[in-house]
């Protein structure tokens, strides 16, 4: 498989009313860890630590440009959603270094969004940094668009 190119990604993250908005033009750069708990099961006189994996977390972070757009902006999109325990779907496609189409792979869950920066410098451009948890009992999954 070829190299994949970043600008081909899309992002589609729903509001807070439910609504799947594209953000994908304000992100800078999105981590969807596929990451699973560590379960210590070390017994009494073991030589060693012994672990065994534990359920998938998928801690996705975002990195983006501020946008405060009514409605579509990830600032928005975000604060509406910001410490509500609340499912909100977050789609990722990874286009083939072509627009997302029907067989590329795509990242889907429920989240709750557990926090969100903002950050600027005087001479620089104003920052968003959040961080995305796992709602409900159903694993994120990757499939096809």
């Amino acid at each position: 498989m070829a190299k994949l190119a970043g600008r081909f990604l899309k992002v589609l993250l729903d509001d807070s009313g439910g609504t799947a908005r594209d953000v994908s033009a304000d992100i800078e750069s999105i981590d969807v860890p596929d990451e699973y708990g560590e379960l210590d099961v070390t017994g009494f006189g073991e030589g060693a630590e012994n672990s065994i994996p534990g359920l998938p977390s998928f801690p996705v972070e975002i990195q983006a440009n501020f946008n405060p757009a009514a409605t579509t902006g990830i600032y928005t999109v975000l604060k509406g959603s910001l410490g509500t325990y609340a499912g909100r779907t977050l789609t990722v496609q990874v286009g083939q270094n072509a627009t997302p189409t029907t067989g590329d792979p795509e990242f889907e869950g429920e989240f709750w969004v557990q926090k969100m920066n903002i950050s600027a410098t005087p001479k620089g451009k104003v920052s968003l940094t959040a961080s995305l948890r796992v709602y409900g009992s159903t694993a994120p999954a990757w499939g096809t668009v």
